[in-house]
């Protein structure tokens, strides 16, 4: 089975929306996790699930500790794993401390062998990526004053729904309503819901 590609525009603060280049983007097909491939691979061969899950935990330890300890590491065949650090940025080394530098990600590179394996073709995606329903933002209010007519207060998701909007969009518009004191917020994280304030009708 091919992969199946889109486009996107290209994000660009200095060009205009509209004129903004495409450029073609895997579409998902959903995350394959540790445990699909455990199995897929005890079912193909002698190794038992255990088996191969304490493997993967021994090389995980393995590669964490050399990271630590300022090593590249070379996973097979797969690429090289190696630690990257964080600071503010200075002009003058001397302007910052050793204990204002850490470890913040882990950077992999694959090797040539395993990109020439992922290499194949590609073909259209039939839906393409998920996009925001393009309903203007007065409908957009004018839907938000009525929900909260009939209930006293919305989430994200019911957000989401009542838009068209997708996760992101949606969580940033909320934001903006809060920010312009249409709305305000009770409760933090996956628990924050938002409610009508005094200023939301005229």
């Amino acid at each position: 089975m091919y992969a199946k590609y889109d486009f996107r525009k290209k994000p660009s603060s200095k060009e205009d929306e509209d004129e903004q280049p495409l450029y073609p983007r895997i579409v998902s097909n959903g995350t394959i996790d540790f445990q699909q491939i455990v199995k897929e691979i005890a079912q193909a061969s002698s190794f038992t699930p255990a088996d191969i899950e304490g493997v993967q935990l021994a090389i995980e330890n393995k590669i964490s500790e050399y990271l630590v300890s300022g090593h590249h590491v070379q996973l097979g065949n797969l690429g090289y794993f190696s630690a990257k650090l964080k600071a503010r940025p200075v002009m003058d080394a001397k302007e910052i401390h050793a204990q204002s530098i850490y470890f913040d990600n882990v950077n992999f590179r694959p090797s040539s062998s395993f990109r020439k394996k992922v290499r194949g073709f590609v073909e259209k995606a039939k839906s393409g990526f998920a996009h925001s329903a393009e309903v203007p933002v007065e409908e957009r209010r004018r839907r938000l004053e009525r929900f909260l007519d009939e209930r006293p207060m919305i989430r994200r998701k019911e957000y989401t729904q009542l838009t068209g909007l997708l996760k992101n969009k949606a969580l940033n518009e909320l934001n903006g309503w809060v920010k312009e004191g249409v709305l305000d917020t009770i409760g933090s994280g996956s628990h924050k819901i938002y409610v009508r304030v005094n200023t939301m009708k005229d």
